[in-house]
């Protein structure tokens, strides 16, 4: 018996592990798909990110999209080459996470070099306490050339340009004590000390003589040994445990003229392509995690050329982690943005400044603005210029060369509607419309969940036509394809106009003349990338279902318009209900929700 035992214990022993085999685990993770968004802190999409979960990796596409497949819940780690990595949990319940990276929203004063281990340094740090201030900038080195910190640079030490007044790593670790972030500021190529002691360093106007104006003497950008220096500060900065190195003067001298001499050329595009690979230099010596960033003129926001200093907007936004525009509103003259006095208009200068920047760079970088708390500016001028920055979602930095602020003007913490961190991840669940954007029980939710599940829309963001972009205006190209397929018109071979040849929706507007439900814009053409008014929306929908003519007037505004007796029609089939009371709103251009609404009344 003990031996039949024993066997009798082996098969059971056997069969439980083949059944534990065949079995899940108990708490097993479950693997499922995953797609993931990536935006800047600004909620725009950013392409080349790299995500990873486990021991899989991907990136993301145009827009900012990504699919993780057959994934367990766990940490995610997000990179992007433009900004500092970023680890973030799924608890593998979500279909969609949305991770907002980039730097920090930081607001932040500046502090000269001689300041720290001073009794006005203390109270700058208090200063920060109670207001919305969570960085300092702080010099490194300023425009008098001198080195604060120490420092074994050989340039600094050879052209006497060490003060030695403090350390920079206890300096560093003080200030993140107070949960503040440090901005190292390097003022790079104007230089009067190095340019005097090392003069081959330096621009010159005949050989020998260093350039000088107004008591500014420029190192030559084009200089190995000028573009090394301030790589050297910059690697001890970050050595120091800096956030950020902030590249002051990094462009040409202005208003120098012809007849300069510089070791490489000063064209335009030399110039250009010199403070370009400056900063791309920088990259590469500096370690991540240490963004880099470039004080630029103000006036570069709104220019499109490089303003004679080698700072072009969109050149150096493809390189900078940050831009800091110095929008100093007195240092717009007469004109600009419309206002005959700028300096009188400080939110106005800053809002209209910085939305030109946005407009051209969008997320390639980060735009944090130089406000101005000097030339006879008071509370209310230093304010006016921080909340423009922070209605337009911008960090800010405000200037003083002595360190000597406004500080009534400045924001508690609760006062500001930029967040100081990043904002958690999300896990999203996609709404009953079949896309993102459109919220469940919205207004038209109900209609573009019908357009969808019928086939009539393919959404906007192809390959993932998952976003529907409700609020984005239907050009007349578009609304040929959604009525062809909501109407499921036949294809036609004769080519009605000229003007959609090679067209994606070329086929969808052919059948669409084909039915008689367009005329076109002229006899010859369809006007195809033009935006469909709610005027001509109702000619096609009305055409569309041969609607019964229809008397009376139900709205007010679209007496006397062409379409005015289609829009009859389609109110008369409950078709629309207008745009307010007693209001059609015709020329509006139409948007993708309002189509959806349209075609589910006309055929729902």
């Amino acid at each position: 018996m003990k031996h039949w035992s024993a066997a009798m214990a082996l098969v059971v022993a056997v069969s439980v592990s083949l059944a534990a085999a065949l079995l899940p685990a108990a708490g097993a993770a479950e693997l499922r798909d995953l797609d993931v968004l990536i935006t800047d802190t600004r909620g725009v999409p950013l392409s080349e990110a790299t995500i990873t979960l486990g021991s899989q990796t991907v990136s993301t596409d145009h827009y900012g999209r990504a699919r993780l497949t057959g994934v367990a819940a766990g940490s995610i780690a997000v990179d992007h080459p433009r900004t500092p990595a970023r680890v973030v949990e799924w608890s593998g319940v979500g279909e969609r996470l949305r991770v907002a990276v980039g730097t920090p929203v930081l607001r932040a004063i500046h502090v000269a070099g001689t300041l720290p281990g001073t009794q006005r340094w203390d109270e700058l740090l208090a200063f920060a306490d109670r207001t919305a201030l969570n960085a300092l900038m702080l010099d490194m080195k300023d425009e008098s050339g001198r080195v604060f910190p120490h420092t074994s640079s050989s340039w600094a030490l050879t052209a006497g340009a060490n003060t030695d007044r403090w350390d920079l790593a206890e300096v560093t670790a003080q200030v993140h004590a107070r949960e503040l972030s440090v901005i190292t500021r390097i003022v790079t190529f104007q230089d009067p000390i190095v340019g005097n002691a090392l003069p081959h360093m330096a621009v010159h106007t005949s050989p020998g003589v260093p350039f000088t104006r107004r008591g500014l003497t420029f190192l030559d950008p084009t200089d190995l040994e000028a573009r090394a220096y301030a790589i050297d500060l910059a690697t001890e900065a970050c050595a120091g445990g800096v956030d950020e190195v902030q590249f002051d003067y990094v462009r040409y001298p202005d208003g120098g003229g012809d007849g300069l001499l510089f070791d490489g050329g000063s064209d335009e595009a030399s110039r250009v392509d010199t403070i370009v690979s400056f900063l791309e230099e920088a990259r590469a010596a500096l370690p991540s995690g240490c963004a880099i960033a470039a004080d630029i003129f103000g006036f570069i926001t709104s220019v499109n050329t490089d303003g004679g200093i080698g700072q072009q907007l969109e050149a150096l936004a493809r390189v900078a982690d940050v831009l800091s525009p110095m929008a100093y509103p007195d240092h717009w003259s007469t004109g600009w943005f419309g206002y005959s006095t700028p300096a009188d208009n400080p939110g106005g200068v800053i809002d209209a400044s910085m939305r030109d920047a946005i407009s051209r760079v969008g997320a390639s970088t980060t735009i944090r603005p130089w406000l101005q708390d000097f030339g006879g500016y008071g509370p209310l001028e230093v304010r006016a210029q921080i909340d423009a920055a922070d209605a337009l979602g911008l960090g800010w930095m405000v200037w003083n060369a002595g360190s000597v602020f406004t500080e009534t003007a400045f924001p508690t913490e609760g006062e500001v509607s930029t967040p100081a961190a990043l904002a958690p991840a999300v896990e999203e669940f996609l709404p009953s419309s079949g896309f993102w954007d459109v919220a469940d029980a919205t207004t038209f939710s109900a209609d573009v969940e019908w357009l969808g599940a019928r086939g009539i829309t393919r959404g906007c963001n192809p390959p993932w036509r998952d976003d529907f972009c409700p609020q984005r205006a239907v050009t007349r190209a578009e609304a040929a394809s959604l009525l062809v397929r909501a109407l499921d018109l036949p294809s036609s071979a004769i080519d009605r106009f000229a003007d959609d040849d090679g067209g994606t929706h070329e086929s969808a507007i052919d059948a669409l003349a084909a039915a008689g439900i367009t005329r076109g814009c002229s006899p010859t053409r369809y006007c195809p990338e033009r935006s469909l008014s709610r005027a001509e929306m109702a000619a096609l929908v009305a055409r569309a279902l041969a609607l019964p003519a229809a008397s009376g007037n139900t709205f007010d505004d679209d007496d006397a318009n062409t379409h005015e007796a289609d829009i009859e029609r389609i109110a008369a089939a409950g078709i629309t209900r207008g745009c307010a009371v007693r209001r059609f709103c015709p020329e509006q251009a139409v948007t993708r929700d309002q189509v959806a609404a349209f075609l589910h009344r006309a055929l729902g």
